[in-house]
């Protein structure tokens, strides 16, 4: 539990800061592009974060499990990576350019403004991305917590400095978003691939055995992955479709500050994933449990924080014109608490070879989501969109909550309760963090001194 712990804090402290750097950037977009152009700027680079689902086969996951339980080289999973990568963004952009000369995805982008060059110079991306995710998951499954939060970091800071020159300072508009985002796409790719030289040598062919039982996992992994973003992002789609780029602007807002909750969860997520693969089903019984407590409360309190203080805050950091965000980031909190605490849950089974359960409960929130949307987002617009995604989360939520008690053979109360272990594990986190004070208090009084 202390080296899960000690983890997770330095994903958590990386994901604060990560946090604040795409917080910053957020405002500056919000600021400078308005609510419509927040809106066409959102649903320009939804586009590509779609293909790459599509085409990632969950060959991010297997790597993450391959590498873990250190069943195959390093060199290898390496050289698949890169091979599979170049291989599936190419059929990605082959059959972008098919549905780009539809009639109706032409008429989608027309009515929602969307510039084809600028679509188009995002879309190309697409292979630099997909590289970024199948290595960076290398240095999840050798449990290089401190490589894989650098690189985050690095990227939020060269987006955010992106950013600000060509939007805050040249004032090019959506133009200079879209070019920000390509070079930090560039530049990210460009730096995994560094760091990843000096991990292994890097070489050019398949193993097809890796490759074989990577497509094995992985699409276990894919078809659930596939549908969760269909979960977060659809309703985005279908708002575009139904009412405004200004519309899709105020509910990038809502939903861009509500999935922040995720942070604490997916930190813990991240580092639970590859220790679970290397764990007796025993341990990870106790395990589990017990860290799936601490996260459902902390991410209620912060829930409850955030409601308290959402208007205030979107007025002051984005400006009275993104107050409608309010309502539909309020409708949207029930969902996210409920799924952010599951997040654990789900990485555990995925840690134990069962990542099709996340599959389940993803397609199953996705069939709730789809016709609440459409009934909804007609009636109440941004805010029919936040209740029909709010619903779906917690349905998923049931579904992994469920599939976890069975395979471990717990039970609900033990996930959910406290009990007074959990409460000596604040006590015992408090006295470490009075101890790391006065050690510090001790340190400075001694340079003081002399």
């Amino acid at each position: 539990m202390s080296s899960i712990t000690k983890n997770s804090a330095i994903a958590f402290s990386s994901q604060i800061l990560t946090f604040a750097l795409g917080f910053a950037a957020s405002i500056i977009l919000a600021r400078v592009l308005g609510p419509e152009g927040k809106g066409i700027y959102a649903l320009i680079v939804l586009i590509p974060a779609l293909m790459l689902k599509l085409g990632s086969l969950g060959i991010e996951a297997a790597n993450v499990y391959f590498t873990g339980s250190k069943r195959y080289e390093i060199k290898d999973i390496v050289s698949n990576s890169l091979s599979s990568g170049i291989l599936l963004s190419s059929i990605l952009i082959f059959l972008f350019l098919g549905v780009f000369h539809l009639d109706i995805f032409q008429n989608y982008l027309a009515s929602n403004q969307i510039n084809p060059f600028y679509l188009w110079i995002v879309v190309l991306t697409v292979p630099f991305s997909l590289l970024s995710g199948f290595l960076v998951s290398i240095f999840l499954g050798k449990e290089k917590i401190t490589i894989y939060n650098k690189i985050n970091i690095f990227n939020s800071t060269f987006q955010l400095i992106l950013l600000t020159v060509f939007l805050a300072i040249l004032k090019k508009g959506v133009l200079g978003a879209v070019i920000s985002y390509v070079l930090g796409i560039i530049g990210l790719a460009l730096v995994v691939i560094i760091l990843i030289a000096k991990l292994t040598k890097i070489t050019f062919f398949f193993n097809r055995r890796l490759l074989k039982d990577s497509t094995k996992y992985g699409l276990k992994a894919y078809f659930g992955n596939l549908t969760q973003f269909l979960n977060y992002r659809l309703d985005m789609l279908l708002v575009a479709a139904f009412l405004t780029p200004a519309s899709v602007g105020f509910y990038s807002i809502s939903v861009g500050i509500a999935e922040r909750l995720w942070m604490l969860p997916g930190a813990i997520a991240t580092v639970l994933f590859p220790r679970i693969s290397s764990l007796k089903d025993k341990e990870a019984n106790n395990l589990t449990p017990r860290i799936a407590r601490h996260t459902f409360l902390i991410i209620f309190v912060l829930a409850l924080i955030l409601a308290l203080i959402a208007r205030s805050l979107i007025k002051i950091l984005f400006g009275s014109v993104f107050l409608p965000s309010v309502m539909p980031l309020m409708i949207l909190l029930p969902g996210i608490i409920a799924l952010g605490g599951c997040k654990i849950l789900t990485a555990d089974l995925a840690g134990r070879g069962k990542p099709q359960f996340g599959t389940y409960a993803a397609f199953v929130s996705l069939a709730v989501n789809i016709p609440l949307n459409l009934w909804l987002i007609p009636k109440w617009g941004i805010s029919g969109a936040a209740f029909a995604s709010s619903v779906a989360y917690i349905t998923a939520s049931l579904i992994v909550m469920a599939a976890f008690v069975k395979i471990s053979n717990t039970s609900w109360f033990t996930i959910l309760l406290f009990n007074k272990n959990d409460f000596q594990d604040y006590k015992n986190l408090l006295a470490k963090l009075r101890e790391k004070r006065k050690q510090m208090s001790n340190r400075f009084s001694f340079f003081s001194r002399n």
